[in-house]
């Protein structure tokens, strides 16, 4: 027995001996601990240092960089210029690689990174600190530890009113004037005029040069912002900004201190204009040019963009009817009708519809259809050919508007019920009351105090249709029993029947509304009967 116990020992000892090498290598070389950790951070710093994977293959995983971890340190040691302790330069032409301009080979990109970052690994170890890692396990882990989240930073009205406190109405600190080389690429009508407040010529977006990629030695919007907000201003003047957490972390977005009623955005923009095609095209419009109010609008977003999601330019400059490379190939009907993008105009619009003082009665109507006079609403000006010729005429929304006495209810407020009984389940409950006029005059209440709604209602008259939504305007409604059959009639699927029509009409609105929208018992609206109680 003991004989026996003594192989087998013997047997699994090389086993054992693998088995704890691999481990050992796996610790070392390619890194330690389950493929996924426990708890995974998110951060928006997170920059993963996959340089070598233009070389071939890797060998270990690749390093998840925390950047703001390194600049928060190099920060508290104020050892001078931030970025410098890492990058070459941050100019027009920096490439933002670290200790590097370019990837000459794998030999010597690998060496960068293993000399340097070690190298002060163990300076700040020597030192007694905390450091980073110093073996290969450490910085090429298995597991995810990390994970990058970044919100984009959006410069709203507050924010950009804030800035331009802080640079003491310079406009040009930000919005600098172009060169001569920039102005032959870009062309001379995008070179800013001037340097201040109330300068003659329009201001530029800065999205307007510095474009998705760098073009023709401008640099990217991404370089650009990181070279001239951070290495130009942040770190000189609030270090403590010049992380990436501090514009890019959603909560700390979130508590950014927020100007109330912050002067109006002026870019040269005019208060009020007829938007059309380009000139080249307006001979083929179909339908009138369209009234719009910039200063109107302007109260309902937060920043430029809302609209101009590319450049400070005319829509129609890169959205034609025929559409256009500049455009994506977005025509300019769909650029300002699509009911799925946030920056159309029909698209914003529904947006608004989702809100509580409308998704009452919007929220039951057909999805993805204008009202039949939408169309005349909006296209309420000259045909765009002939605007050429209407110089100043139109000087805003008011000028397009009918006379008041013409818009309001075309019949009497003594004719509108006070007071509907429902009674379709008098089997089980007593008539459900519902105060009708109440109703109206409060839904005709929200109405007037919301500009939108004002605008595109057009005729007081549609009220009645939040409701009576499949009823001609202006005329009296029929009884809802007409249309919905009693009991659900299985030919007809796509109309509801008596009960589910009246349950999800007035449950949905009170829902949507905020309408005691948890009070869904049938006690709420019926009265029950008692046993043997007869109907009145």
């Amino acid at each position: 027995m003991a004989q026996k116990g003594i192989l087998s020992y013997r047997r699994i000892l090389p086993v054992l001996i693998l088995a704890v090498l691999s481990g050992l290598f796996s610790f070392y070389v390619i890194g330690c601990g389950p493929s996924q950790a426990d708890y995974v951070e998110k951060r928006p710093d997170i920059i993963p240092l996959e340089a070598m994977k233009q070389f071939g293959d890797l060998n270990r995983p690749v390093v998840l960089f925390a950047h703001d971890l390194h600049t928060e340190a190099i920060i508290a040691d104020d050892t001078g210029t931030v970025c410098l302790q890492c990058h070459l330069d941050i100019s027009a032409e920096s490439s933002f690689k670290y200790m590097r301009r370019t990837d000459e080979d794998a030999e010597t990109v690998m060496n960068i990174y293993h000399d340097n970052c070690l190298a002060c690994h163990q300076e700040y170890e020597e030192a007694g600190r905390e450091s980073g890692p110093l073996i290969c396990g450490d910085c090429h882990l298995r597991e995810t530890v990390y994970e990058l989240s970044v919100s984009p930073l959006a410069l709203d009205y507050s924010l950009h009113q804030r800035h331009v406190v802080a640079a003491a109405d310079s406009c040009g600190i930000c919005h600098h004037v172009l060169d001569d080389e920039y102005a032959e690429v870009y062309g001379d009508d995008r070179i800013v005029e001037g340097v201040s407040r109330g300068v003659s010529g329009p201001l530029r977006s800065c999205r307007d040069c510095h474009l998705e990629e760098a073009v023709e030695g401008v640099r990217s919007m991404r370089q650009a912002a990181h070279g001239s907000c951070l290495s130009d201003c942040h770190l000189d003047n609030e270090p403590r900004l010049a992380t990436c957490g501090s514009c890019h972390d959603r909560t700390r977005q979130a508590s950014f201190a927020t100007m109330e009623n912050p002067p109006r955005l002026w870019a040269g923009q005019p208060d009020f204009m007829l938007v059309a095609p380009g000139a080249g095209e307006r001979n083929q419009a179909k339908l009138g040019s369209v009234p719009f109010s910039h200063v109107g609008h302007e109260s309902f977003t937060s920043r430029c963009r809302s609209c101009h999601h590319v450049s400070l330019q005319p829509c129609h400059e890169c959205h034609t009817l025929a559409g256009s490379p500049a455009g994506g190939g977005v025509t300019l009907q769909r650029a300002m009708h699509d009911m799925n993008s946030e920056h159309s105009c029909v698209g914003c619009h529904e947006e608004q519809k989702a809100g509580a003082d409308c998704a009452g009665c919007h929220g039951l109507m057909e999805q993805g259809r204008l009202s039949d006079h939408a169309c005349q609403i909006c296209h309420a000006g000259p045909p765009p050919i002939n605007l050429a010729d209407v110089g100043g005429r139109y000087n805003s929304l008011d000028d397009f508007r009918p006379a008041r006495a013409e818009m309001r209810l075309s019949f009497s407020e003594d004719d509108i019920p006070g007071m509907v009984s429902i009674d379709i389940l008098e089997d089980q409950y007593g008539p459900a009351l519902l105060p009708h006029r109440a109703i109206v005059e409060s839904l005709r209440r929200d109405i007037a105090a919301n500009r939108v709604a004002t605008h595109f209602h057009g005729h007081e008259d549609v009220v009645c249709q939040g409701c009576h939504h499949h009823s001609p305007v202006g005329q009296k409604p029929p009884l809802c029993e007409s249309c919905h059959g009693e009991p659900f009639d299985e030919g007809y699927i796509h109309i509801p029947g008596l009960y589910g029509a009246y349950h999800r009409q007035c449950i949905g609105c009170h829902e949507r509304m905020n309408i005691e929208p948890g009070r869904t018992d049938c006690e709420g609206c019926h009265i029950k009967k008692k046993p043997g109680e007869k109907s009145l």
